[in-house]
């Protein structure tokens, strides 16, 4: 005695053969719009440049990260694939001017810390008359600076800033 087994696929079926395609895809690519891993390390006269801004600027986007005590950079939301304009900036006896006017609660503090931080950067004021920008201007602006950068697909490390 033979017994045979059919099996009909039906419409029915067909979004079943299809769902492993639609989950694992067939591949991970960038989407459009957002970034790819970028890092690196600038330097200033030939010494890491420590607490410094880095901005990767295109048309749509702009990646942003802080350098450690090694001058090293990871942009934090990567920055998009092809030409970036790149601006370094590092303000020293203030704040930097374009983080504007902070406001109790912004980052935690209550009005009494506030007041007390205003006092402190008030005397660094008087001794310094403000914040100072370390990097050049060539590089520190965001719109004139001097740096660019070509960003590939697949994002890059050792992307280095020597100023």
């Amino acid at each position: 005695m033979t017994m045979r087994f059919s099996y009909r696929l039906s419409l029915l079926h067909a979004p079943l053969l299809c769902l492993p395609l639609l989950l694992f895809g067939c591949g991970e690519a960038p989407k459009p719009g957002r970034g790819v891993p970028v890092s690196g390390t600038v330097t200033l006269g030939g010494k890491p440049l420590a607490e410094a801004d880095v901005y990767f600027t295109n048309e749509t986007f702009v990646g942003v990260a802080k350098t450690d005590a090694e001058g090293r950079y990871r942009l934090v939301q990567g920055a998009l694939p092809g030409n970036n304009r790149v601006s370094i900036s590092k303000y020293e006896g203030g704040p930097n001017p374009a983080l504007g006017n902070p406001q109790p609660g912004d980052d935690g503090t209550d009005a009494g810390q506030l007041a007390a931080a205003e006092m402190g950067w008030g005397a660094m004021k008087k001794k310094s008359n403000g914040p100072k920008q370390l990097v050049p201007a060539d590089y520190s602006n965001p719109s004139t600076t001097k740096l660019t950068c070509s960003v590939p697909p697949e994002g890059a490390e050792g992307l280095d800033f020597n100023l």
